[in-house]
């Protein structure tokens, strides 16, 4: 649960990266971005909110979300059942070296609300190759030859998007997009790895040599939250495996990841989880139990 600049790992065998999602726990993962285009889709249950460069959308079963490079985003899911969701990196190496044009285009892809609209058919072509994409994903730790039908699924997908859903990028945007993608992982960077000290608006605009005035406006302008907040998330996040796989007290985790006391860290903690990490703690380890009976 990161607000930051993500990293995509590859296998070195395969052109993409797949996640399958199945729990039914409640999940939260801050916004972030990454030069692969990324897509959701969602096999069975929901995804609650899924945040894009301002926009709000709820992802239910069938629906595809492609998220573009670069694109400041974040998903957010409550307790559900059966749920299941597929996320597919594709990196943008990938795609430059099969379309050397991507940076002047973007895609526009998302299929809520278009069961019955124009599009229709053209998603439904989509989710025929992504879900042939997961089968031959799957079957990749016992086929040795499954990376080549992966690879070549990979490239119908890439011009599947191209031929359907392609859309151009304004040039002054992409020029402002690149410039505050920079900035705004130099700053996030910087909170990530101090985020245990006392980190105030002040400090931030001094280390960057803003004025706390336009250090906060940017922030809010291009990431649709407060540095507050995102410094809470980032040590909600650091703070979590200490609460799951420890038997810390909570006041020693609260100050061991940069809460001021207990107190705040509760406050931050129920807001996301609607718990608070004691009611959190125990009701982990009462499913676990459960399971193992």
């Amino acid at each position: 649960m990161e607000y930051s600049y993500e990293l995509i790992k590859l296998r070195e065998d395969l052109p993409i990266k797949l996640i399958t999602h199945t729990s039914d726990n409640q999940a939260f993962i801050p916004r972030h971005w990454h030069e692969s285009v990324e897509i959701s889709y969602v096999l069975s249950g929901k995804i609650d909110n899924i945040y894009i460069d301002g926009k709000e959308y709820e992802s239910r079963e069938g629906d595809i979300v492609v998220i573009n490079s670069n694109a400041i985003h974040s998903f957010s899911v409550n307790r559900g059942q059966n749920r299941k969701a597929l996320t597919l990196f594709i990196p943008y190496e990938f795609i430059k070296a099969v379309y050397p044009d991507i940076d002047e285009v973007g895609f526009d892809c998302i299929s809520i609300d278009q069961q019955n609209g124009p599009k229709k058919r053209e998603f439904a072509e989509l989710r025929e190759n992504l879900n042939s994409i997961n089968n031959a994903y799957l079957d990749s730790e016992n086929n040795p030859l499954a990376y080549i039908k992966v690879t070549s699924l990979t490239y119908k997908l890439i011009y599947l998007l191209l031929k359907h859903f392609k859309i151009k990028k304004k040039s002054s945007s992409r020029i402002k997009s690149w410039k505050y993608i920079e900035r705004l992982t130099i700053i996030t960077n910087f909170i990530k790895e101090n985020y245990q000290q006392n980190l105030s608006l002040e400090l931030l605009s001094n280390q960057f040599n803003f004025s706390p005035e336009y250090l906060s406006r940017f922030f809010m302008k291009h990431t649709g939250m407060t540095l507050l907040n995102y410094i809470t998330a980032i040590r909600l996040e650091k703070s979590f495996p200490d609460l799951m796989n420890t038997d810390h007290p909570i006041i020693q985790i609260a100050l061991n990841h940069g809460f001021p006391n207990e107190k705040s860290y509760i406050r931050a903690f129920r807001t996301v989880y609607q718990l608070t990490p004691s009611q959190y703690r125990k009701d982990q380890k009462s499913n676990r139990n459960y399971r193992q009976t």
